[in-house]
């Protein structure tokens, strides 16, 4: 069974990769800045919350009817090759220096050994994550299609929702809650399948179940969602939690279902050749942004730039030089597979062909 792409859904990933750029640029934030300042950021930070569980609704909702059908053989063929590209990464991300001025001044290995040790202090959490923090969105997917693969083969299907909701209440608990709920994970909580299943399976269920919401509703649970994510983080600052912290909260799942509910009901939203164009290159711009973000971090410190100037270019430029670097990797067959989970398909020989 396909799907067609709906270019509302397409613009959705456009605007959810924007978002973890933001996210990971911290615009509007540090000392130069006032307090009401950086609570502005912090607010921004969690309005961009969206994102990461946008791409797993969406992979739950495009993925259940061959994983419905076909358990094992469709976990593989997401396995295989984002495991590659997880792989791939992390390599790249552990060589790569994240400062440059420390390299020149006390060599690649002083700049670099620092980093190596802290991963090596939590081991088991590295694996969940990878070379760098950002790669954790592969693994927890991986781990969401896995156990949903298995319970289906298994046709224990009806532990899906009770075991997301279940990992959910857990991950908050020893995650944003853990002042309150005091809880505790083998690895940090935004990790593996914590989070991830749930948003995967809430896709998956929309689709299975045909869950339609009004676009009233949709508005509603967008807006109120984000509402209470800057509630229950204003609320979590009187435990010392800093709300830019917070990868998920209670109110997260209602913030992301709401949107996805509301591009599902506009599905002529971004019906543009460029949205299809920037949408199927998102999880290349993914993986790839933090080199140049890293980058850019060096060249304005050494050219000084910081303040407005900083967040004004930071976050378009990494977008932009992002989405060209994975155009870059996309034209030689061998680096095409760090940014593409697709195998391209052979050609046939056109019969016009010159013999």
């Amino acid at each position: 069974m396909s799907s067609p792409r709906l270019s509302s859904l397409e613009m959705g990933r456009v605007l959810a990769i924007f978002a973890v750029v933001v996210i990971h640029s911290g615009p509007l934030r540090g000392e130069m800045y006032s307090e009401s300042i950086n609570t502005l950021s912090d607010v921004i930070n969690q309005i961009c919350r969206f994102a990461v569980p946008f791409f797993f609704l969406l992979t739950g909702y495009f993925v259940q009817p061959k994983l419905t059908q076909h358990p094992k053989k469709t976990f593989l063929h997401y396995a295989k090759p984002l495991s590659l590209i997880w792989l791939a990464w992390s390599v790249i991300y552990l060589l790569l220096p994240f400062r440059f001025d420390v390299v020149m001044s006390q060599g690649y290995l002083a700049e670099r050994s620092g980093y190596w040790d802290f991963l090596l202090k939590t081991p088991l959490n590295t694996l969940f994550e990878g070379g760098l923090v950002h790669l954790w969105y592969i693994p927890g997917l991986l781990c969401a299609l896995g156990i949903m693969a298995l319970l289906i083969s298994k046709r224990q299907e009806a532990l899906i929702v009770p075991l997301a909701l279940g990992l959910y209440v857990w991950g908050l608990g020893a995650g944003s809650y853990q002042p309150i709920m005091e809880g505790e994970t083998p690895i940090f909580s935004r990790n593996g399948p914590f989070f991830s299943l749930l948003m995967v399976v809430a896709g998956a269920e929309m689709r299975r179940r045909d869950i339609q919401f009004s676009t009233r509703t949709a508005w509603a649970m967008l807006i109120g969602g984000m509402g209470l994510c800057l509630a229950e983080g204003f609320n979590l600052a009187r435990y010392d939690v800093w709300m830019a912290n917070h990868d998920f909260l209670i109110g997260t799942p209602i913030m992301a279902i709401g949107l996805f509910a509301l591009l599902l009901n506009h599905p002529n939203w971004g019906n543009t050749p460029l949205t299809f164009a920037l949408s199927q290159r998102v999880l290349g711009v993914y993986v790839a942004h933090f080199v140049v973000m890293l980058m850019l971090f060096n060249v304005f410190g050494a050219y000084s730039i910081e303040g407005i100037a900083r967040d004004a270019l930071l976050a378009p430029l990494t977008l932009l030089l992002s989405f060209g670097l994975v155009i870059a990797l996309e034209m030689s067959r061998f680096t095409r597979f760090l940014v593409n989970m697709n195998k391209p398909k052979p050609q046939k020989p056109s019969k016009h062909a010159a013999a």
